[in-house]
């Protein structure tokens, strides 16, 4: 009997342990299920916070890459962490190549001056502005350095433009002024000597007499170049024969081209621009006298026609000294000059008057001896916007050529025009 009641009782309370254990289950579940619903809620919660983390990473990285201004990042070792696309181009290297390098490192040249500072990478020049910030920690520890170079060569170009521009203009000024008194007695000079030259005509004197209209010429030259550049020169434009106008440049220059001992060849044709027959023909005058001028020993010089698709080519080619490749691209700027006793100006005078022809000139440093300049009219020309021809041009060009690359000045060492 008292078997029966301890079997009975403990199995009661076996019963009631199994009873417990069953809550205790079923709040374990429910406590598991509620934690793993908050695991996933703080799960998504931090996906999301990664997300815009990762979202503010890449649109910051995107916002110093379009930065227009280099940046380098260094750590506390001055060691490069991070460049922009700007650094990357300006120092020509990559970030793969230059993360860990020392800055100092890179192969560049600093020069600060008075006037500025220059930055010199694998032999370019690049006027900039330099400045270097220290980044801080939350602590106050230095983290590392961003250095920032602003590349304003072409802010510095234009100023310098400007500076020269408003010399030019005042020069321009004095120059107008001092033309004009000397053309009065200039004229009666040539009268004089054209009087003289027929009065001598079959004597032994009448060299002398050529030598005289020569430099009477040269110094005519001269003067309508002063008052070309100094003056606005509104041009008029017309259909005018191309052929007429360079035999008529070359018959004004017969008297230099005779006593310098120059042969003419040309093949020239019947072509019509529309254009200022005048301001076309000092072009001519200028090229053709910077060509004479450069075989002060005689040669050939050759005048060929050409015709394209968009483009009346005239090529005057020279057997002179030929173009100094350091002075290549000077050799259209006011002023600049080879010559003891040049002015500068009939280079630059042929680039304005061509460009507001809508045309352009190529120079060349031939392969075998001297140079080659190519004038380019264009065959169907708009002016109804050109500007005047003077000291401050600064005309649109209109053609496709043109706005390609191909402007006055621009120049090749090739001696082919096309």
């Amino acid at each position: 009997m008292d078997k029966t009641v301890r079997l009975n009782e403990a199995f009661y309370s076996f019963t009631q342990a199994s009873k417990s254990l069953e809550t205790y289950y079923a709040r374990l579940s429910e406590k598991v299920q509620y934690l793993t619903g908050e695991l996933e809620k703080k799960n998504a919660q931090l996906n999301d916070v990664i997300s815009k983390l990762r979202e503010s990473k890449d649109f910051l990285h995107a916002v110093l890459q379009s930065i227009g201004e280099a940046m380098i990042v260094l750590d506390q070792d001055e060691r490069i962490t991070m460049i922009n696309r700007a650094a990357e181009e300006l120092f020509c290297l990559n970030l793969a190549d230059a993360r860990g390098t020392m800055f100092k490192d890179l192969k560049y040249a600093l020069e600060e001056s008075s006037s500025g500072t220059v930055l010199t990478v694998k032999g370019r020049r690049y006027d900039v502005i330099r400045s270097r910030s220290t980044v801080f920690d939350s602590t106050g520890s230095v983290r590392g350095h961003v250095i920032l170079i602003k590349d304003i060569t072409k802010l510095k170009e234009l100023e310098r433009q400007d500076e020269r521009n408003s010399r030019l203009i005042a020069m321009g000024e004095m120059a107008a002024k001092i033309v004009h008194e000397i053309r009065s007695p200039l004229c009666s000079i040539e009268l004089f000597s054209t009087m003289l030259s027929n009065d001598l005509e079959g004597t032994p004197h009448a060299e002398m007499s050529k030598g005289i209209s020569t430099g009477i010429q040269s110094l005519n030259n001269i003067l309508t170049n002063m008052l070309l550049f100094a003056r606005n020169q509104k041009p008029s434009f017309r259909d005018v024969k191309l052929r007429n106008v360079i035999e008529e440049s070359i018959k004004m220059l017969t008297p230099l081209i005779e006593i310098r001992g120059v042969s003419i060849a040309g093949e020239l044709k019947d072509e019509i621009i529309n254009g200022d027959a005048e301001l076309s023909k000092q072009v001519f005058m200028n090229i053709i006298l910077n060509a004479i001028q450069s075989m002060p020993d005689g040669g050939k010089l050759e005048v060929v026609m050409e015709k394209g698709d968009e483009f009346i080519t005239v090529a005057v080619r020279d057997e002179g000294e030929g173009i100094n490749p350091e002075n290549i691209e000077k050799i259209f700027d006011p002023f600049f000059s080879t010559k003891d006793r040049g002015t500068g100006l009939g280079l630059t005078i042929a680039h304005k008057i061509m460009q507001c022809h809508n045309g352009f000139i190529k120079a060349f440093k031939n392969d075998y001896k001297g140079s080659t300049f190519c004038l380019y009219f264009p065959k169907n020309n708009n002016n109804s916007s050109v500007s005047s021809v003077g000291a401050g041009l600064k005309p649109a060009p209109a053609n496709r050529a043109i706005k390609e690359g191909f402007v006055s000045g621009v120049t090749n060492e090739n001696n082919t025009c096309g």
